[in-house]
């Protein structure tokens, strides 16, 4: 099956915001693609491969002045699967996911990333999953399991890093959920010279962006580099003390082979400046969608290449996130009626229509070819309204500085938009 990624650029026509990548960077399903995975029925190397009847990548896309609404079937664009160890296939599990448009920092309280279930959605859809696997250490059984005592839990990635395919990073749930915990490899570059692009979103509104950014966070001249976790193994021999210095009542396994440090979350405490990324797995920086500065989450790997704790977002949220839209409760927001939605039946490519700019870039004036006497707006590309007028077939753009604009053309009713350069 041809597997084709097709990138939404739409630029919302409401009251117009911040945060355009928001909308704009999420992978739309604009053909109808359909979904397929591969998978062991019995020992490797023997596999099957299965043409699903559902749809892949992001469905529909809708947002007002405070949200946007993503559905999704949680489904990946290219062949999910193998699974090596894992008996469990993906279905098509249609879901909403709510994400704010006007990200905040949370105050003294940070929410805390759920235990199970969603922390976010990639850009494809497909859930983000946290560092856990509904799993912590049970005293009376010796082992991790659904019933232990939710001291010691286990990480998601150190227990069920080899069930997870090769191709995307992902694998599905017992109740078909296909996710990622870590690595979400088919959707970044891994190493790379280039700062990481978004590979998906927290609940909270900020981005979460692949391993790489610039060596200056506040310079995007400074090339790239490797983000790191802040966060270090402790420096224990037991497991009688949880992070902070809490006695643990009942004390957690004994460190050996079967129980290696790393095993836990608890295993782990945050060492401030050790990395490059704060106890939130983030830093307040410049990117390539938000060159004015954007607190966003990275992904984080070790030298070797091999997914680090705490792989997505930190222990606790950045900014402030409804728990009602996240872990179990994820995906179950229904979509209010009066937003502006689009699909894969009412694309932008549909509704606009298309005009010429010329010279682009442009140090004076843009000269405007294709349509009547029309109204236009200029915006920078953070979406901030810049200033309006009527055009004939000229708009002196002389006063702006240098950057990237975006224009927005209304005539008769209908809208349509460009992005130009200013010199």
């Amino acid at each position: 099956m041809k597997k084709i990624f097709a990138f939404l650029m739409f630029f919302p026509t409401l009251t117009i915001m911040a945060q355009f990548p928001l909308v704009d960077e999420w992978l739309l399903n604009t053909t109808g693609e359909l979904g397929d995975y591969e998978y062991h029925p019995g020992a490797p190397p023997n596999s099957v491969s299965v043409d699903m009847p559902d749809s892949v990548n992001v469905l529909q896309i809708c947002y007002d002045n405070d949200y946007v609404y993503i559905r999704t079937n949680g489904l990946a664009a290219y062949t999910m699967g193998p699974w090596l160890m894992n008996p469990n296939t993906p279905s098509a599990i249609e879901s909403i996911y709510r994400f704010p448009r006007n990200p905040i920092m949370a105050g003294t309280v940070h929410q805390n990333q759920p235990p199970v279930g969603a922390l976010g959605c990639a850009i494809n859809g497909v859930k983000l999953y946290g560092t856990g696997d509904a799993k912590s250490y049970n005293p009376t059984s010796g082992q991790n399991d659904a019933g232990g005592d939710g001291l010691w839990n286990s990480d998601a990635w150190v227990t069920e890093g080899a069930t997870m395919d090769a191709t995307g990073g992902g694998h599905p749930d017992g109740n078909g959920n296909y996710h990622y915990h870590a690595s979400p490899i088919a959707l970044y570059s891994n190493p790379s010279t280039t700062h990481s692009p978004i590979i998906g979103w927290a609940f909270d509104g900020f981005p979460i962006y692949g391993p790489f950014g610039y060596v200056d966070s506040l310079s995007s001249t400074t090339g790239v580099q490797r983000m790191e976790s802040s966060y270090q193994l402790r420096n224990i021999s037991d497991r009688t003390t949880l992070p902070g210095g809490i006695a643990s009542v009942p004390v957690g396994p004994v460190i050996n082979s079967t129980f290696p440090l790393g095993t836990y979350w608890e295993d782990y405490e945050y060492v401030a400046g050790s990395g490059t990324l704060d106890e939130y797995n983030g830093r307040w920086c410049v990117t390539p969608e938000y060159p004015a500065g954007i607190f966003a989450y990275f992904i984080t790997m070790d030298v070797a290449n091999e997914p680090q704790y705490p792989y997505l977002i930190g222990p606790k949220y950045y900014g402030v996130v409804n728990p009602s839209d996240i872990g179990g409760a994820a995906g179950n927001i229904t979509i209010p009626l009066g937003v502006s939605c689009v699909n894969e039946t009412n694309s932008i490519e549909q509704s606009e229509f298309t005009f010429e700019v010329y010279p682009n870039p442009v140090k004076e004036k843009l000269t405007l070819k294709g349509m009547d006497t029309s109204a236009y707006t200029v915006y920078d590309q953070l979406g901030r309204f810049i200033f309006t007028g009527t055009v004939e077939n000229t708009i002196d753009v002389s006063m702006l500085e240098e950057g990237s604009y975006i224009l927005k053309i209304e005539e008769k009713g209908r809208m349509s938009y460009s992005k130009f350069i200013k010199l």
